[in-house]
């Protein structure tokens, strides 16, 4: 369960690099969360387990579940605003309907510890990054979903059946696991994602980073091309070669935006200022001395 509950996450994670992760952070109290959720799902076992035969008080618990954990008041003070009213639907009530059906079917397959495992997990995890309503929209609804065919998958088959296929079966999930690493990953080194790495060539940024290192930044969109502050790391492209240095100035000329900008190991600022249609993003890390082998075959051909 611990496996399958880490689904969620990796979906979460997986979605932040295509769309990116908001400046917004959960303030959750968790404590006072995890004693609901335990209360919660103690008590639909008991319930369930009671009148498993019975679809109609299955479907009445699960509803009533799901109105129990509504926050009502921001439900209110959202209504008002059609787009963020949106947004909560999206983002809160859709993945707390998917979570109860998924959390009511396994109180009849499995144990109520079971769930708490999943429903802990997804509610901790998640929560160490900064994720949007469309992430938390669609992992909340993808990931009870996922882990419902994978329960069904697994322990709906006969016992004996499974000890038979299990080392086939553990293969074909080291294959699928392998060969979706390799995918994102050649995914990543080529920019598909909200976030791309570039080699570091030269030692113009010493002591930020060097030559050698990996600067992994994050693409922008118009309205943040526009609002870069001093001080902020960006990577552009002059021709085919990319560079990373730090803005220096904001200059505003006939409706268009230009930067100025500077290496923090150079001794003069860049002769040619920084159009917006030359700015790949921001910097946000850098994993260092991993780049050396594409710095070592670039100067090779550029010999």
């Amino acid at each position: 369960m611990i496996i399958i509950a880490c689904i969620h996450f990796i979906i979460y994670i997986y979605l932040g690099m295509i769309f990116g992760f908001s400046e917004k952070i959960n303030n959750y109290n968790f404590i006072v969360t995890i004693i609901q959720i335990i209360g919660i799902e103690i008590t639909r076992n008991v319930i369930a387990i009671r009148n498993k035969n019975n679809k109609i008080i299955l479907i009445l618990i699960t509803i009533l579940f799901i109105l129990v954990e509504l926050k009502y008041d921001k439900l209110v003070n959202l209504y008002p605003h059609k787009e963020a009213f949106f947004e909560y639907i999206c983002e809160i009530i859709l993945p707390l309907i998917a979570c109860n059906s998924l959390c009511t079917y396994l109180t009849l397959k499995s144990s109520v510890e079971v769930i708490l495992i999943y429903r802990i997990i997804i509610l901790i995890l998640p929560n160490f990054f900064n994720v949007d309503w469309f992430i938390k929209a669609t992992t909340g609804i993808l990931s009870p979903t996922i882990i419902y065919v994978l329960f069904k998958y697994k322990f709906t088959s006969k016992e004996k059946s499974l000890r038979k296929n299990k080392q086939n079966f553990y293969s074909k999930v080291s294959f699928v696991i392998t060969f979706i690493i390799c995918i994102n990953l050649v995914a990543f080194m080529l920019g598909i994602f909200k976030y791309e790495p570039i080699t570091i060539l030269s030692n113009s940024m010493k002591p930020s980073f060097e030559r050698g290192d990996i600067v992994i930044f994050e693409k922008m969109n118009d309205s943040e091309l526009e609002q870069i502050p001093i001080n902020q790391i960006i990577i552009y492209s002059v021709g085919k070669q990319n560079i990373a240095h730090r803005v220096v100035d904001k200059i505003e000329q006939n409706n268009m935006v230009s930067y100025l900008t500077k290496g923090d190991n150079n001794n003069l600022m860049d002769k040619i200022l920084v159009k917006t249609n030359q700015i790949k993003g921001k910097y946000l890390f850098h994993i260092k001395y991993i780049g050396f082998p594409t710095v070592w075959l670039y100067e090779f051909f550029n010999k």
